[in-house]
């Protein structure tokens, strides 16, 4: 009996509905049982959380368009940054060509100007043999002795001339102009000329032939001395230019010294930058190894901070940049690259000995390892040397 009477007075209420609160119709009125109430609230309840939810999702869903719209902006500043960096590299490299072009061509012409050099140097010993400038000691050491031969000659001569009658036919005159008395008494170096031919023979100069001589040996000195003094400018200026080549071959080399001392400096700099981190934790799909990050990142995070070289994200992508050496040539800094099968899916920065470090697994973290602890299959140089 508690129960009918609950449930008649307590299970139906009743509510009055004013639709037209001022006006002096009746209003309505009506009972509803409580569990259709409860349906109404309940779905009220639902109907608001409902929007709320779509609310909240509409805003996150904003959110992260906004968002996505970031890292595509980043993304793209960050293929920019690679393009440059590759424009950088290519004109680095063609730098470099333009160098070894130039320095062998700076050789080829230090050799031309050697050769020159031989040439003129050989050149100016002819001159100096056609002058006789070897032998003027030689003659000034016989010149002492000719004056005795030229006079010991003469008193010959004239014995033969005064001794001899004239030949038939020929008048007295002729043969005192002839004698070799009267040439040598009217020109004494002409008797020391002939005292100097061979086989005894004496050679005659007519007197008024001996300005012409003298003359044309004089200018044929004088277009000698000429030539010689070209040949030693033109001497002078090509030792000039191969002293520039020198010194520009030597500045060569010591540029390029220097840059090879920057780049080993700087593969010092790659392996201490690494090996400090090593310890720290790796996570996957991490870009800073302070905080931790993956075998990629890694990498990628050492090279841009020290070399300031940009690197693809994964270990695949890597491998596809600088220029692959072989084992053999390997250097500190440089990338060694381990696959499973076809795919490269690990990388590691070689820093000598045979040893690497890398950021491992989650396990070990960033450590350092033999070079073969898994079979490498490419060495990469990402620094352009």
């Amino acid at each position: 009996m508690k129960w009918k009477k609950f449930k008649k007075e307590r299970i139906s209420l009743d509510y009055t509905v004013m639709l037209v609160p001022h006006s002096q119709k009746k209003p309505i009125h009506f009972k509803t049982p409580v569990w259709t109430f409860g349906v109404v609230f309940l779905g009220l309840f639902i109907l608001s959380g409902a929007c709320l939810f779509f609310a909240g999702s509409r805003h996150q869903l904003k959110q992260v368009r906004r968002e996505k719209a970031q890292l595509e902006q980043e993304w793209e500043q960050l293929a920019k940054q690679k393009r440059l960096a590759d424009q950088e590299n290519e004109a680095l490299k063609e730098e470099q060509r333009q160098q070894e072009k130039e320095l062998l061509e700076l050789e080829e012409k230090t050799r031309g100007t050697l050769k020159e050099l031989e040439e003129l140097v050989e050149r100016e010993s002819q001159i100096r043999q056609e002058l006789g400038l070897g032998q003027v000691l030689a003659e000034d050491g016989a010149a002492g002795g000719t004056p005795g031969a030229s006079e010991g000659q003469a008193p010959e001569g004239e014995g033969q001339v005064d001794g001899s009658a004239p030949a038939e036919g020929q008048s007295p005159g002729a043969g005192e102009a002839g004698t070799p008395a009267e040439g040598n008494a009217a020109n004494p170096e002409g008797a020391g000329v002939g005292a100097a031919e061979p086989e005894g023979r004496t050679l005659r100069i007519a007197s008024a032939d001996l300005p012409l001589l003298l003359s044309e040996n004089t200018a044929s000195f004088e277009a000698i001395q000429a030539e010689l003094r070209y040949l030693q400018n033109q001497l002078a200026v090509k030792t000039g230019q191969y002293d520039g080549y020198l010194n520009t071959i030597e500045e060569q080399k010591m540029a390029e010294a220097a840059e090879k001392a920057r780049k080993e400096a700087l593969r010092t700099s790659i392996v201490t930058n690494a090996l400090q981190y090593v310890g720290n934790s790796y996570v996957y799909g991490g870009n800073n190894p302070n905080t931790g990050v993956d075998c990629s990142g890694f990498t990628r995070y050492v090279l841009a901070n020290t070399a300031g070289v940009y690197l693809n994200r994964t270990a695949a992508e890597q491998s596809t940049q600088g220029r692959t050496v072989s084992a053999e040539n390997a250097k500190p800094g440089d990338l060694v690259f381990y696959s499973s099968g076809n795919r490269v899916d690990h990388v590691a920065i070689y820093i000598g000995n045979g040893q690497v470090v890398h950021a491992s697994n989650e396990r070990v973290g960033i450590v350092t390892s033999n070079m073969y602890y898994r079979t490498p299959t490419k060495f990469v140089n990402m620094l352009g040397d």
